[in-house]
């Protein structure tokens, strides 16, 4: 008899399959006179300020607004998120389908993976949401990956949002184990030093970190979705760590979890799109939004059909 996760696994590759084989899978392009580029200089409580590049619907609104962060652990130029907001795939639906996006960068921690300035940045970006007159601040959904999914999930420790989307969050970040006494292979922290922490989760999940991570996973209080792919070709992933760890914490303190893995994707692949299979990048798009609609209390409408091209993947 096959398990719960393989019957789980058939149904989602089934339904990507049938995604692609059903319909075009394209992309919108928008009007960049309608909804132009902004970038903005959300200021973190320090006084430091940050960089973002917003779109927002035509009209006064009030919109329900995405918050969606990059991953890494290094600060990105403004040219990059300019072609997140101008191309990626997602953000675009987004926008779309009637949200305020918008796109922040944050200062480094990959000197002191535990530095709290890149979560001031972002939360300094969710304060700027909340003073904008067009934005509904009670449909405020951070959405990232990787480093930016541990952002999120830190951003909803810190502050009320409606939910919290985390792709593949690299939460060893959150629960305070990738810091100054790990080792690293350079100068500064990367990604691949994290690898010893992957392989062996429980290894270093000692109680200093139980502690630390309980903590923060008592403060969230809103719905969290955990989007994944299945890819580990090229070794253990922090799917592997959230499995073990971050999974099982937040539903043993009882907090409203889903969890969704789209067979064959790579690290990211929502959050990168053009890299992944256009079906699936569209089936999570899909199911991110029918979990915002669900938890936010101004819903989206979508942009006229005018400002909208869809172009062919």
């Amino acid at each position: 008899m096959s398990s719960p996760l393989s019957r789980r696994l058939f149904v989602a590759s089934a339904s990507a399959a049938l995604v692609s084989a059903q319909e075009r899978v394209t992309q919108p392009a928008v009007s960049e006179e309608a909804c132009p580029l902004e970038v903005v200089a959300p200021a973190a409580l320090d006084g430091y300020l940050g960089q973002a590049v917003l779109r927002k619907p035509p009209g006064p609104g009030p919109f329900p607004a995405i918050l969606w962060i990059h991953g890494g652990l290094t600060k990105i130029p403004v040219t990059a998120l300019q072609n997140i907001a101008r191309t990626g795939p997602n953000p675009l639906r987004f926008l779309a389908a009637g949200y305020v996006v918008i796109v922040p960068t944050y200062r480094s921690r990959d000197v002191d993976p535990q530095s709290r300035v890149s979560f001031e940045d972002c939360l300094g970006a969710v304060k700027h949401l909340r003073s904008l007159r067009y934005v509904d601040a009670k449909s405020i959904v951070p959405i990232g990956c990787s480093g930016g999914g541990d952002l999120a999930l830190e951003i909803a420790a810190a502050t009320d949002v409606c939910a919290i989307v985390a792709e593949e969050p690299a939460s060893l970040l959150m629960a305070g184990i990738l810091n100054t006494k790990s080792p690293k292979q350079g100068e500064r922290y990367t990604p691949r030093d994290a690898s010893p922490i992957l392989e062996n989760p429980k290894e270093f999940y000692t109680p200093e970190y139980q502690k630390l991570l309980r903590s923060k996973i008592s403060r969230i209080q809103r719905p969290i979705l955990i989007i994944q792919g299945d890819d580990e070709r090229r070794g253990p992933s922090v799917n592997h760590f959230n499995e073990q760890v971050l999974v099982p914490e937040l539903r043993g303190a009882g907090k409203s979890l889903e969890v969704k893995t789209y067979p064959g994707e790579q690290h990211c692949f929502c959050m990168i799109g053009r890299e992944s299979r256009p079906g699936n990048v569209l089936k999570a798009f899909r199911d991110m939004d029918g979990f915002c609609r669900r938890h936010i209390a101004t819903k989206p409408k979508p942009l006229d059909s005018g400002l909208v091209k869809q172009v062919e993947l």
